[in-house]
């Protein structure tokens, strides 16, 4: 079985001979966005739907799996959510290794560009490097939380700028539908009142449809949100001993963000994936290469 616990959703794929034979999805089981208990029955509801045997070996991929300490807790709380049997094993990684199998590497750079943001690097001989990845109170740039945010902060700042005209117009009429309210200032108090990160992550996909259709505003937000990401992954690969493929991963992959991530990469000399595919159907490759 392979999971992808990601900041808004969990997906389960159950393979056979590395091919999937049964999918399953549910909330965010990640516990540094929820409680613990919603954490497990999400795992519950995947594992269950996924019907495998309790010996089925299991490899999961999570934001937040930085220590052998958060692998060893991610572990059991799927042991217990699955009623898996004791000799199951289960292999739980950072999602960024997710992403980098799902590309088709075992060696790279992966970038996850979601909810949050962070990059990871990893080298023929096990060196690994890691940039970002601090969570939302302290980074996260250039997530699609990070654009959330920062949609909401030029609708504020264009609100007490009574000469501001028509640019932004459409940003502050997106930020407040998503939001629920009718004027700018009613956000301070929505914002701080129900800050889920999720429903602030989401969004980032109305404001790069925007940038894509021309708006200056959101596709000055865009930009900076790439730029952001790029430097994530130019940190990771200027400590690394050899050029390194690039895989790019998360919700915002597919967006203006993505393609504009690519070109900076691209213009540095990096070869770049902006993976097409689900991060969870790298899992075969990532539990082979680790019992190799």
């Amino acid at each position: 079985m392979g999971l992808d616990i990601g900041g808004s959703h969990t997906r389960g794929v159950l393979f056979h001979r590395r091919t999937p034979v049964r999918e399953a999805r549910s909330g965010s089981a990640n516990v540094q966005n929820v409680p613990a208990e919603q954490a497990r029955a999400c795992l519950a509801s995947v594992l269950f739907e996924l019907g495998a045997p309790p010996t089925t070996p299991v490899v999961a991929g999570s934001g937040g799996v930085d220590t052998a300490h958060d692998a060893a807790r991610l572990a059991g709380l799927i042991r217990s959510a699955g009623s898996l049997d004791p000799s199951a094993r289960v292999m739980a990684v950072h999602d960024t290794r997710l992403i980098l199998a799902a590309g088709g590497h075992t060696s790279g750079i992966a970038l996850i560009a979601g909810t949050g943001s962070v990059a990871w690097g990893v080298d023929a001989s096990g060196r690994e490097v890691r940039a970002g990845g601090w969570g939302y109170l302290l980074g996260d740039e250039g997530s699609g939380y990070w654009i959330g945010r920062e949609a909401v902060r030029r609708v504020l700042r264009r609100s007490q700028q009574p000469a501001a005209g028509d640019e932004g117009e459409e940003l502050t009429r997106v930020v407040l539908e998503h939001a629920g309210v009718t004027e700018p200032t009613d956000l301070i108090g929505t914002f701080h009142d129900h800050p889920d990160r999720s429903h602030w992550a989401g969004l980032a996909r109305p404001v790069c449809e925007l940038a894509t259709a021309g708006d200056a505003v959101a596709s000055e937000l865009a930009a900076a949100a790439a730029e952001h990401l790029a430097q994530l992954v130019l940190t990771v690969a200027g400590a690394m001993d050899e050029p390194l493929p690039v895989v790019v991963g998360g919700g915002l992959t597919g967006s203006v963000v993505g393609q504009r991530v690519a070109e900076l990469l691209q213009g540095q000399g990096l070869s770049v994936t902006l993976l097409d595919r689900e991060p969870v159907l790298g899992a075969p490759l990532l539990a082979s290469a680790t019992q190799a």
